[in-house]
């Protein structure tokens, strides 16, 4: 057996109506015929049209399935015997009578006249028909409709144009996260992020980055310079001022933090004590010449 004939009876093995079925396999390997003729086996067992329920995840792959099912029904209701009983042991029905063999003839009328037609559905579509069943169970209006990608996308541009137009700040805010014309990303990563939006509580926000609630500037920075006084800081700026070039610039940044508020100092005082990784500056800072001063 080669590999064509392996795969074809793979296929009419997976579409035994009996067996419960997992498939998997790359795109355009004949998922969507195993499922088409997992169908048609069904309704040749008997199994009413309106008691069968596919799903896809697209539109055209529903609208693919169900042009494939009834092309290959309406083509059994004008085949001869010969033909036809040739082309149901393909799918795996051997052995037919002719009883069989008219029943698959008929197969096409009794899934046009099925009340509601054959559901192939997406799975979209079929979760919107259960919400429209119980919509007060599930909290909507029994009138809502799905939005389409094109209107989705339509909608998030008015919204963020009415941000422009009507507060600025919050749009300034927003275009630094830009790259670009396009502001598609950064809309589908706040829709996909929105339950995170709820009431803003600072206090969760502090406790989760494991930052005091109420901390402020100057506390930051009493704490940060763990009791040092401010003439101790006066003696380190003179002694750094004598040392070398590196030493003097970084003697007036210490001079000019003693002179601004705590926010500005602490800015200053990170340039002078931190590397640009935020890891301390030790060995060489400061020079021997102010160390040994």
């Amino acid at each position: 057996m080669n590999a064509i004939e392996k795969a074809s009876a793979a296929q009419v093995q997976a579409a035994i109506p009996v067996n419960s079925t997992w498939v998997s396999a790359n795109a355009g390997s004949g998922k969507t015929r195993v499922l088409t003729n997992r169908v048609a086996r069904l309704l040749l067992a008997g199994c009413p049209p309106q008691k069968i329920l596919c799903l896809t995840y697209t539109k055209a792959a529903a609208a693919e399935m169900q042009n494939r099912l009834f092309g290959s029904l309406g083509a059994w209701a004008m085949k001869p015997d010969a033909e036809l009983r040739t082309e149901l042991e393909t799918l795996g029905e051997v052995d037919l009578d002719a009883d069989q063999l008219r029943l698959a003839r008929t197969l096409f009328a009794r899934a046009l006249e099925t009340p509601g037609g054959l559901k192939i559905q997406t799975i979209h579509s079929f979760c919107a028909g259960i919400l429209r069943r119980f919509p007060l169970e599930a909290g909507v209006s029994p009138q809502f409709v799905e939005m389409e990608e094109r209107q989705a996308k339509q909608l998030r541009a008015e919204i963020l144009e009415e941000i422009a137009i009507e507060n600025g700040a919050v749009f300034d805010g927003i275009a630094w996260h830009l790259t670009g014309d396009d502001t598609e990303g950064l809309l589908d990563g706040i829709l996909k992020l929105r339950a995170s939006f709820g009431v803003f509580d600072a206090d969760a926000v502090a406790a989760a980055l494991d930052h005091v609630v109420g901390l402020t500037d100057e506390g930051i920075l009493t704490a940060v310079m763990q009791g040092v006084s401010d003439g101790d800081i006066d003696l380190l700026a003179a002694a750094m001022a004598a040392g070398a070039a590196t030493d003097q610039k970084h003697s007036i940044k210490i001079y000019q933090g003693m002179k601004v508020g705590a926010s500005a100092a602490l800015d200053l005082y990170e340039t002078v004590f931190l590397k640009l990784d935020g890891e301390p500056r030790v060995g060489s800072f400061p020079t021997k010449k102010v160390k040994d001063a």
